[in-house]
């Protein structure tokens, strides 16, 4: 009798075709599927092997951060249009 662990939880996420297909193929050339890659990274995170990475402290975000406390923005669009590009954005999902 297989001592295997019973797996019985069923994760699942939200990408674009675009972004699922590239990831397939790009895993593929590793010998991977997207199950088994979300897998092994679940693995990891639940041992604490994972090095979070902080978008905050990309070189973009960083520049931004610069431009924006030196007044070298350009306003291009209120919160609210913002809601609506976001509000668009989950009607073209659907």
């Amino acid at each position: 009798m297989s001592k295997a662990p019973i797996k019985n939880k069923t994760v699942s996420t939200r990408v674009t075709s675009e972004v699922s297909e590239r990831a397939k193929e790009n895993l593929a050339k590793q010998g991977l599927t997207v199950s088994e890659y979300i897998r092994l990274s679940l693995v990891k995170a639940a041992n604490n092997e994972v090095r979070l990475i902080s978008f905050l402290n990309s070189p973009e975000a960083l520049a931004a951060k610069q431009e924006a406390e030196n007044g070298a923005v350009t306003e291009i669009g209120s919160l609210a249009d913002f809601d609506d590009w976001i509000e668009q954005l989950d009607e073209d999902e659907n």
